[in-house]
């Protein structure tokens, strides 16, 4: 294969084609590359000859966040030590041996690894025909990000589970966002590049998603029910939103505003608005969208974005769902 594609490999056919990196090197190539964008690391072949004609790097570098996709072409053995940032590897196709601070498991299609960043990692058998995404992610986003969601500091690092289960329908939620920021990155002169909003938002969805995927030693906290806000707390945050409702906030940062965790955020919103903060910003998008698509005062796409919905798409699905009729339909009543 001379592209990072993977047949089946959770539907990550193509990833980061436009963001290649080296391939088919000297092993000290891909080693310094794999330093340069991810962590210094003893990278050895286990085969006697082999050759690496068809290893590949790709990977690109966000603001807390590095994606890349990675394939030897051969068996080896990675061994990068402590990382210094939490790191998530999706096995695409083969089996990666992945060991970190005496826990063990195998990658294998449908699951994957979580390493936290003070601890060993090794990586001692990479089978010749796997492959994996590789995320790292900044050690200060994934700690701020969970004291947001829980409302308080956390003192020290999270301790995730190493083996990751992909199979489960939150696992599913989570790799679609993982596929999405690909998608974005890998689009030319697309929002990522143009909006550090989004960028941050897509990031930040990445963090909370994995912080509720992945077992670790405060999703107990994170998952517990609790009492929720007062009523002057939603009203905090609605005047937030309507005040800037084509802001793509997330729940953590919602919370934040608010001065709550985003699980007391959430029950006050059900008890009083019969809602949650996340849908009642979407409302909110979707009905001042209407009013300028019954204004006909421009297009459906670039009102769609004005208001946060970056994926035509999704926002007519949505809308259709809400409304009854597409956003083209309203366009042409509003004319």
């Amino acid at each position: 294969m001379s592209e990072a594609t993977v047949p089946g490999g959770l539907g990550f056919e193509r990833v980061l084609v436009n963001h290649e990196v080296c391939r088919s090197g000297p092993l000290d190539v891909i080693r310094d590359s794999l330093r340069s964008y991810f962590y210094p690391a003893r990278v050895e072949t286990l085969d006697r000859g082999a050759s690496l004609s068809s290893a590949l790097l790709t990977a690109a570098r966000l603001k807390h966040v590095t994606i890349g996709f990675l394939r030897f072409g051969s068996a080896a053995m990675v061994d990068p030590g402590a990382l210094g940032a939490y790191h998530v590897n999706i096995a695409l196709s083969g089996r990666v041996a992945s060991e970190c601070g005496g826990r063990q498991t195998v990658a294998r299609v449908g699951s994957g690894a979580v390493f936290t960043p003070r601890e060993h990692t090794v990586l001692p058998w990479w089978s010749a025909d796997s492959s994996q995404v590789c995320i790292k992610i900044s050690k200060s986003a994934v700690e701020s990000e969970l004291a947001a969601l829980l409302g308080h500091p956390v003192a020290t690092d999270v301790r995730f589970e190493l083996a990751l289960d992909l199979t489960t329908a939150a696992a599913a939620g989570w790799l679609g966002v993982v596929r999405l920021l690909i998608e974005e990155v890998e689009r030319p002169d697309g929002l990522l590049e143009r909006s550090a909003t989004h960028r941050d938002h897509l990031e930040k969805l990445l963090i909370s998603g994995l912080l509720h995927v992945q077992n670790h030693d405060h999703l107990d906290a994170l998952l517990r029910p609790q009492p929720p806000a007062r009523p002057r707390t939603v009203k905090r945050i609605i005047d937030l939103i309507e005040a800037n409702p084509q802001v793509n906030y997330t729940l953590s940062e919602l919370a934040g505003h608010a001065g709550v965790g985003a699980r007391r955020l959430q029950l006050a919103f059900r008890e009083t608005l019969h809602t949650t903060p996340t849908a009642y910003l979407r409302t909110v998008k979707l009905d001042r969208a209407r009013a300028e698509l019954l204004a006909g005062e421009d297009t459906v796409m670039a009102i769609a974005y004005r208001w946060g919905f970056n994926h035509p798409g999704r926002f007519a699905t949505m809308y259709r769902h809400a409304y009854g009729e597409s956003p083209s339909e309203t366009a042409r009543h509003g004319r």
